[in-house]
């Protein structure tokens, strides 16, 4: 029952992450999302409205990771890997063919590890966008009004924010102002980095 539960989220994930590039299907998950989360402008603030969000979803990746992810492997594997790239490059260097054979035995086994860890990455990845892209897309659908002035390609990025909030240094903003990236999203990113440290520090005690 785990296995089936698991590949029907894999492949949800993977769905999700391919159809977010095609803007019929986008806008469809937006909508449909925005028939759940919609109660949540009631906050009053779209930043505590975002806060909100990003908790949930740095909570729901923190407790993915916690299940998901093997880190005794992944803190061997990354010192093992660490340890032969650095050995490798000393051979290089010192044109040390005598060590360059040796370590050519131990290459396969090096590539074998890289290619679990990255498969253990891919497979956390895609079970925790799930939850994290209908999150982002509802939240592009409701800051930029896509429900009220249509969406027709291009990039939504230079459209304007009905949504205001005042930040420091620079006062009152639209939340489609751009911060390196959008306000909006520099937020979502800092409250989930955040608050996900703190989750992942109490789940990993």
């Amino acid at each position: 029952m785990k296995n089936v539960l698991r590949n029907l989220m894999l492949v949800i994930g993977v769905i999700l992450f391919i159809g977010i590039f095609v803007p019929q299907f986008r806008v469809a998950l937006a909508q449909l999302m925005d028939s759940i989360l919609h109660p949540l402008l009631n906050l009053g603030k779209i930043h505590v409205v975002i806060f909100v969000l990003a908790t949930f979803t740095a909570l729901y990746s923190s407790v993915i990771q916690r299940f998901t992810v093997d880190h005794r492997f992944m803190v061997e594997a990354q010192r093992r890997i660490s340890d032969f790239q650095k050995r490798y490059l000393k051979a290089m260097k010192e044109n040390n063919q005598f060590l360059l054979k040796q370590l050519e035995k131990e290459k396969e086994e090096i590539q074998r590890i890289q290619t679990q860890l990255m498969n253990m990455n891919f497979r956390t990845m895609f079970y925790t966008v799930v939850v994290t892209i209908p999150i982002w897309v509802w939240l592009w659908y409701v800051i930029y009004n896509i429900g009220n002035v249509g969406y027709h390609g291009g990039s939504y990025y230079s459209m304007v924010s009905p949504f205001n909030v005042t930040v420091p240094f620079a006062g009152d903003i639209h939340v489609s102002d751009s911060f390196i990236v959008p306000w909006w999203l520099f937020w979502y990113f800092l409250c989930s980095i955040a608050v996900g440290q703190v989750f992942r520090r109490i789940l990993q005690e």
